[in-house]
């Protein structure tokens, strides 16, 4: 790909030799700045943009200026509508500028795919300069690279016109600053084969080694013992607010790990939100997404438009892991009658729409959000439902709507619709969903196909996986626990931090893929996701405290969600929590069960 590379400093010499910038000061500055600029000289107007973790394909979607949390207009609504993002960093108009800095990325790195031309670009940096982070400003035929970041707006939740705060370093006269930028380009096929050349090479400039596990029965201990003091309702395990969320965060599938490795109280607990689960069922088949104090509710967030709102995400998980808990505890009739009519709703949904949309009306089947990855979760449930059931019509379906997902998102670089409250942004969830998906349907066919589309979504979901140990502020809680953030998953492009673990699963699909390929990169990839999540554990012997003025400390076993690389929600959210508990504690309760417990995976992964 063609370009020119250009330098430039407020504050002496500045050149480029063997990968690496190096700026000599010729005056004492307490703001320092230099950088380069990529000038892109065959630019393709619909050139496929990419910063890990934050943009995808230049995220170009019709944007909705609106609060958090975002939901759809009534005039957006529709089977096949177009995708609509908050206002995030996006080439939405003409020449928009996206303004972003490395603690916005798992990676810090940009790259260009040009689909006529075929070729392709990567620029591969650290994360700091001097202790701060490096800035990208991305233009159509211009990258920018700033030591450090020097944007004009900063992003905050759904905002990007925040003026920035950015200040360069402080130098001294004859200082001398060095920093690494790598930039490749090579003839590039398809987009496939874009994220096949991330995937292999995400590590080559900024990479740090796992954490040390920490997965004892201790940390279980402590595990469960939360879950039965603050996450039982008196009726199912949920989150701490006793809210009813099926799937998604955790609802029917925190129940898992517990019913086959909890004590007696947690199993019958477990067998009881399984009960509670397969007893509240819509007239169509499909569960209730949410139920609150015995109230059905919707995922609509009270819009009237929105009425009976149903993320098909969440009760595609909810329908996979009930076929999980059927391989643990002998089914009861109860359980597989409504197996059996959630599977045949979503059969029936994808019948008449060629789709299972995002949000589906719970009551009457009728699809009100089209389009979207939000199902991909489906796809295994279905694949659970021809292994369960034996009949051929879940499996055709299941193969023909991961055939469609794939063409239409994982094909194209981009994957949406996971989340329920990020509309359209691209999202890690609904991606690893696809690789799941996949490799189910190689298992139940032996199709090489399905083989080859897990390894192209894993390629993707990769890009949302930090490969390196953030630097995090000093005096912050992170700093002080001394978090390495190898292995956290960004959770989407609009909710702009990291978390403990994939949002919501082991990454046991992962594994299978390895042990299908003997790619050992796969190996090395579900390690750092597994190493990461123990040291986010509040713990009496190691307590995490959260950012309120005055910091509260977190009950021991909780976990939030936060890992803030990014100050989306300001100086003080970097490397610090809120006061809370939320959906990490499943998928570490799940990697204890699938992972850490399989004597062939653990070995693997050298856990042991």
């Amino acid at each position: 790909m063609k370009h020119i590379l250009s330098l430039y400093s407020n504050n002496g010499q500045v050149s480029y030799t063997d990968s690496q910038i190096t700026l000599k000061c010729t005056a004492k500055c307490e703001n320092t700045r230099f950088g380069a600029t990529v000038s892109l000289t065959e630019w393709e107007n619909d050139a496929y943009v990419f910063l890990p973790a934050c943009v995808y394909d230049g995220n170009r979607m019709k944007k909705s200026f609106c609060s958090y949390p975002p939901t759809y207009n009534v005039c957006e609504l529709g089977d096949n509508p177009d995708p609509i993002i908050s206002d995030i960093p996006a080439f939405s108009t003409k020449d928009e500028e996206i303004q972003v800095t490395s603690g916005d990325m798992s990676v810090p790195c940009v790259g260009v795919f040009y689909k006529e031309k075929k070729q392709a670009l990567f620029i591969f940096c650290k994360q700091e300069c001097k202790g701060k982070n490096i800035g990208f400003s991305v233009k159509p035929r211009l990258i920018e690279i700033q030591f450090p970041a020097a944007r004009t707006k900063e992003y905050r939740m759904c905002k990007t016109d925040v003026p920035s705060a950015d200040t360069g370093f402080n130098s001294e006269e004859g200082e001398v600053v060095c920093v690494p930028l790598l930039i490749k380009d090579f003839s590039c096929a398809s987009i496939t084969e874009f994220f096949e050349y991330f995937f292999n090479n995400r590590k080559i400039l900024c990479s740090s080694p796992s954490p040390r596990a920490d997965y004892s029965d201790r940390l279980w201990s402590i595990m469960e013992s939360h879950m039965n003091k603050d996450n039982y309702s008196g009726e199912y395990y949920a989150e701490m607010n006793k809210k009813w969320q099926c799937g998604w965060v955790g609802g029917g599938m925190s129940s898992l790990p517990l019913l086959k490795h909890g004590c007696e109280l947690s199993r019958k607990r477990a067998l009881q939100t399984l009960d509670f689960m397969t007893s509240h069922i819509a007239p169509t088949g499909f569960f209730y997404p949410m139920i609150e104090e015995g109230e059905i509710k919707d995922d609509g967030f009270g819009k009237s438009h929105l009425k009976s709102a149903m993320l098909t995400r969440k009760v595609g998980d909810g329908l996979y892991f009930l076929f999980k808990h059927f391989d643990v505890a002998s089914p009861k009739e109860q359980w597989v009658d409504a197996a059996r009519r959630c599977a045949d709703a979503f059969t029936k949904l994808y019948a008449k729409y060629g789709s299972f949309g995002q949000f589906v009306n719970v009551e009457t089947g009728e699809m009100l959000f089209g389009g979207t990855t939000s199902g991909a979760s489906v796809i295994s449930a279905l694949v659970r439902a021809y292994s369960f059931f034996g009949d051929e019509k879940y499996l055709t379906t299941s193969a023909s709507s991961c055939e469609g997902y794939y063409r239409d998102f994982v094909a194209r670089g981009i994957t949406y619709g996971g989340p329920g409250e990020a509309l359209c942004a691209p999202d890690s969830e609904s991606s690893y969903a696809m690789v799941e998906s996949c490799v189910l349907l190689y298992e139940a066919t032996g199709d090489e196909k399905w083989l080859s589309y897990a390894k192209d979504s894993l390629h993707l979901f990769s890009s949302w996986v930090m490969t390196y140990a953030y630097r995090f502020p000093a005096g912050s809680e992170f700093a002080r626990l001394n978090i390495n953030t190898v292995g956290s998953v960004f959770a989407n492009a609009q909710n702009k931090h990291s978390a403990p673990g994939i949002c919501t699963s082991s990454g046991d699909a992962i594994y299978k893929l390895y042990k299908y390929t003997k790619n050992e990169k796969y190996l090395e990839l579900l390690r750092d996701i597994v190493s990461f999540i123990p040291q986010c554990v509040s713990t009496v012997e190691r307590p995490i405290f959260s950012w309120d003025v005055t910091p509260r400390q977190l009950d021991s076993g909780w976990i939030c969600e936060r890992v803030n690389t990014s100050d989306w929600e300001g100086q003080r959210g970097l490397g610090g929590v809120f006061y809370g508990s939320c959906w990490c504690e499943t998928s570490l309760l799940l990697t204890f069960s699938e992972i850490t417990w399989n004597d062939e995976i653990s070995t693997a992964l050298k856990l042991k």
